[in-house]
């Protein structure tokens, strides 16, 4: 019986020494690269409106601006490209202008000729901009029809 006994504390003995040499410590470690990015987000499209002459359609004075979040976790710039006409009568396209501002943005205020300032500072969250669009149609009056525009807004860090 204690030879019974003995040779089982002896078998314990050795699982417990045969699990301990299978544990390992080692260190462990992490690594990684956040770059600076911006995500725009809640888009609301705008709205042209005819001025009295019928030779401007712009968003300002009785038209709707379009609108735009952005969300950016380093400063960034903001540029805002010429428009683009996707439907309706060709409107020259050197007459198709636009403006980006913000409601709650410090120096926020660009043009598609390249003029202004764009500087979105860094963790900017909810960050509203207007954008404002003109298509200038000179002395003609513009014709009758659907118009439809896009601009192209840009942030880089």
């Amino acid at each position: 019986m204690i030879r019974h006994l003995l040779m089982s504390s002896a078998l314990i003995l050795a699982s417990t020494v045969t699990f301990a040499t299978k544990a390992y410590a080692e260190d462990a470690g992490a690594s990684g690269t956040v770059t600076g990015n911006c995500t725009f987000y809640n888009a609301v499209p705008g709205e042209l409106i005819l001025n009295s002459s019928g030779t401007i359609l712009q968003s300002e004075n009785g038209g709707t601006p379009a609108s735009v979040l952005i969300d950016c976790n380093n400063a960034a710039t903001l540029t805002i490209s010429t428009p683009k006409q996707t439907d309706g009568t060709t409107i020259d396209p050197q007459q198709l202008t636009a403006t980006a501002t913000s409601t709650n943005l410090p120096n926020i205020n660009v043009s598609s000729n390249g003029s202004g300032n764009g500087d979105i500072p860094a963790d900017t969250q909810e960050g509203k901009i207007i954008v404002n669009m003109k298509a200038d149609n000179g002395s003609n009056k513009i014709s009758a029809g659907k118009y439809s525009f896009t601009v192209t807004l840009t942030a880089s860090p």
